[in-house]
C-alpha cells in the first residue's frame, strides 16, 4: 500500500492543463508524457534548475567529506523515494513506516547496503555524483529507472521519482564487512561460538546427549530468528511471536528438518536458507544451539520482502525429542 504525506496543491494547478493537452495528442508516447510531466514539475517547484546530460535533476545537495562513490562501490545509505505527487513508496526509515501506517515488526529498518553497479542508470548517476557523508535530493525520470515509462504521474511503476539519499559510509569489501559484524556480535554475546566455515558461526550450548541422526531421520525444532541488532524477525514459538508483535493468530508448532548423512543433501532437500540447514545438520535430539551467518548463507544480495540484501542473521534453536520414541497414543 502506498500513502501520500505531501500535499497536492501545486500539482493540482499544473496537471489538468497538462493532461488535457496530452489527451489531444492520442498518439503521444508514454516517454513523452513523462518528459512533459517532469518539465511542468520542475518549472513549478525548481524554476531555473538544469538537467544533467541524461535528463535527471539534482535539486539539493550537501557535499560529504569522505571518499567519492564509484561504480564498483558498496554504499551504506538511507533513502526515501516518492512520486511527484508526494506518494512515498520506498524507504529505509522506521519512523517513515510508522508515519505511513506501514510498520511491520518483522521488517528490517535502518541503513542499507547498495552496490552502485546494480542500481538503475539514474540512481547510479546520482550516487556517482556523491561523496561519503553527503546528501542528495534528485528527480529521476522514468526512463532512467530501469522500467518502461508510463502515462501516470504516480501510483505505478514507470513514473518519474524523487530520491532522497544519505550516503553514510563506503564499504570496500561487503563480505569482510559482514564477517567483521558477525565477529563483534559473537564476541559480545556468545564468545564460545566457533567459526567452523567462512561466514558461519555455530555453538551448541546444551548437549542433548543423543546419538548422531541417521539418514532420513526427522529433527523437530523450535527457533527464534533475529537480526544482529537483536530485533526478532521470525519465530515458531507462540509466546515469543506475541511478545514481539509477530503473532498471526495461527497454530504454532515445531519446524521439521530431514537429516541426511551428506550435508549438501541436507541443504538441497530442505527448504530453508543454507545457514539454517547447516546448523540443524549439526544438531541432535534435545540439543540447544545458536548460529549466525553472513548473507551468502541467508538471503543473499537481493534479500526478500522484509530482509534487505547483505544482511547477516542469527538464530536460537532448540531440538525436540526423537519423534520415533514418542507414544502418540
Amino acid at each position: 500500500m502506498k500513502h501520500t504525506i505531501i500535499g497536492y496543491i501545486a500539482l493540482a494547478v499544473i496537471l489538468p492543463a497538462l493532461f488535457s493537452s496530452c489527451a489531444e495528442e492520442k498518439d503521444e508516447s508514454a516517454d513523452s508524457v513523462q518528459r512533459r510531466i517532469l518539465e511542468a514539475y520542475i518549472e513549478t517547484h525548481y524554476p531555473g534548475a538544469e538537467p544533467t546530460g541524461s535528463g535527471l535533476y539534482i535539486v539539493e545537495s550537501r557535499p560529504g567529506n569522505g571518499g567519492g562513490i564509484q561504480d564498483s562501490t558498496y554504499v551504506m545509505l538511507r533513502y526515501a523515494v516518492s512520486y511527484l505527487n508526494g506518494t512515498i513508496y520506498s524507504y529505509s526509515s522506521e519512523d517513515t513506516a510508522r508515519q505511513l501506517g506501514e510498520y511491520s515488526p518483522s521488517r528490517y529498518y535502518g541503513p542499507r547496503i547498495w552496490l552502485v553497479h546494480d542500481c538503475s542508470a539514474g540512481v547510479r548517476e546520482v550516487l556517482e555524483s556523491m561523496r561519503e557523508g553527503g546528501y542528495t535530493k534528485s528527480i529521476i525520470p522514468a526512463w532512467l529507472l530501469g522500467t518502461e515509462a508510463g502515462s501516470s504521474i504516480s501510483g505505478s511503476e514507470g513514473s518519474t521519482s524523487i530520491y532522497d539519499i544519505w550516503a553514510d559510509s563506503l564499504i570496500e569489501n561487503v563480505t569482510e564487512y559482514q564477517i567483521g559484524e558477525l565477529e563483534k556480535f559473537v564476541e559480545a554475546g556468545f564468545p564460545e561460538t566457533d567459526s567452523t566455515e567462512y561466514g558461519f558461526y555455530f555453538y551448541r550450548y546444551h548437549d542433548g546427549g543423543g546419538d548422531t541422526l541417521k539418514n532420513m531421520n526427522y529433527l523437530d525444532v523450535w527457533y527464534i530468528g533475529r537480526y544482529l541488532n537483536g530485533k526478532v524477525f521470525d519465530t515458531n514459538v507462540e509466546d515469543t511471536a506475541k511478545k514481539y508483535g509477530l503473532y498471526n493468530g495461527g497454530t504454532y508448532s515445531t519446524t521439521r528438518f530431514t537429516h541426511y548423512v551428506n550435508e549438501d543433501d541436507a541443504i538441497s532437500e530442505n527448504s530453508f536458507v543454507t545457514g539454517f540447514s547447516k546448523a540443524l545438520w549439526r544438531m541432535r535430539y534435545n540439543d540447544k544451539a545458536v548460529v549466525c551467518f553472513y548473507s551468502d548463507l541467508g538471503y543473499g544480495n537481493e534479500g526478500n520482502s522484509s530482509i534487505p540484501g547483505y544482511t547477516p542473521l542469527f538464530f536460537e534453536i532448540w531440538a525436540d525429542d526423537d519423534p520415533s520414541l514418542i507414544d502418540e497414543d
